[in-house]
């Protein structure tokens, strides 16, 4: 029986929300309130997390990852201060860096996308080498809602956990565009994932060999090299200090990032019923992150409404 928890993810599974031709406007009221117009109580009820992201243009900052992320800390302080927002900095080494890789699986015309999944593994840096285990995480990325949540998603053999989460952006034209995600995870060593095909990953979630697949079919990886800080916390009210997760993705190991993210966001919170937590923080991404700081932001960031692996795969949101 797998594990529930809802937590923050980095890499998200797209889905729209309000139409298929992509993702929903901000209209004169708040995201969240559209939302909930498009998904009336308890239609979300699983949903009880919220993530907001941002990219920034690494043009606009300095150029290695330490100091970039120095250079960003210190803007994004600045500007939540003069934007009457408060944000706290951890007492030790809020900007200690995490080292890890980012690996997405699918065939090379990304068959698994179109039938609406996401195979992603995560390997940590240990010592300063790559572990030989890595966690798996399978996402459902439909563009309903409600498709997403009644996916499966089941995982076999192993401990797994699950998640699900409704996220924000910034999209076209400087509306904020939201998508619900759902996904399930389990920790593995790499070496029993065998070839990375169809079959090795179907072995623990046999829902994927029912796609019409064969399951010798040979997966490929598009990877990206991770650097993280986690300096310290949004200050929101109704809930705890919302977390705060920088990231920079390069290409190969100890590269230059060809993107930086920002993102926070809070748990354990009902998706319904709680309008002043949900404002607060779509107010923060929209005048601080997108406001303040709106010059940072990387040129094409609409495209992707956030996400940093819909540019990794090069999967642009519908306008």
């Amino acid at each position: 029986m797998a594990r529930i928890i809802f937590r923050s993810l980095l890499a998200p599974a797209m889905v729209v929300v309000g139409s298929a031709a992509g993702f929903a406007q901000d209209s004169p009221k708040h995201l969240f309130a559209k939302t909930i117009a498009t998904y009336p109580a308890p239609k979300l009820a699983e949903v009880n997390s919220r993530e907001f992201k941002h990219l920034f243009d690494p043009a606009k900052t300095k150029g290695t990852p330490e100091a970039a992320f120095k250079d960003l800390w210190g803007q994004i302080k600045g500007a939540a201060t003069k934007a009457g927002f408060e944000v706290t900095e951890k007492e030790k080494n809020p900007l200690k860096m995490e080292m890890s890789t980012k690996e997405y699986f699918d065939t090379p015309d990304q068959m698994l996308w179109k039938k609406g999944y996401l195979i992603r593994i995560t390997t940590k840096y240990v010592g300063g080498s790559a572990d030989t285990s890595g966690k798996v995480t399978i996402k459902a990325i439909n563009e309903d809602a409600l498709k997403t949540l009644a996916t499966p998603l089941e995982v076999v053999g192993v401990k797994s956990e699950s998640e699900c989460q409704d996220n924000v952006g910034m999209s076209y034209g400087g509306q904020l565009a939201g998508y619900v995600e759902k996904g399930s995870s389990y920790s593995i060593k790499l070496s029993e994932l065998g070839a990375m095909t169809l079959g090795n990953f179907g072995k623990y979630m046999p829902e994927l060999l029912k796609l019409g697949l064969p399951a010798d079919t040979k997966l490929i990886s598009t990877k990206a090299y991770s650097y993280r800080v986690r300096p310290g916390y949004v200050v929101l009210p109704g809930t705890e200090p919302c977390g705060i997760s920088m990231e920079g993705w390069t290409t190969k190991e100890a590269g230059t990032p060809y993107l930086y993210d920002f993102s926070y966001g809070y748990e354990d919170v009902e998706f319904y019923g709680n309008a002043p937590i949900h404002t607060a923080g779509e107010n923060f991404l929209q005048k601080v992150i997108c406001g303040e700081l709106g010059n940072l932001a990387m040129p094409d960031g609409e495209r992707w409404g956030g996400s940093k692996v819909r540019k990794l795969m090069n999967r642009p949101i519908n306008k």
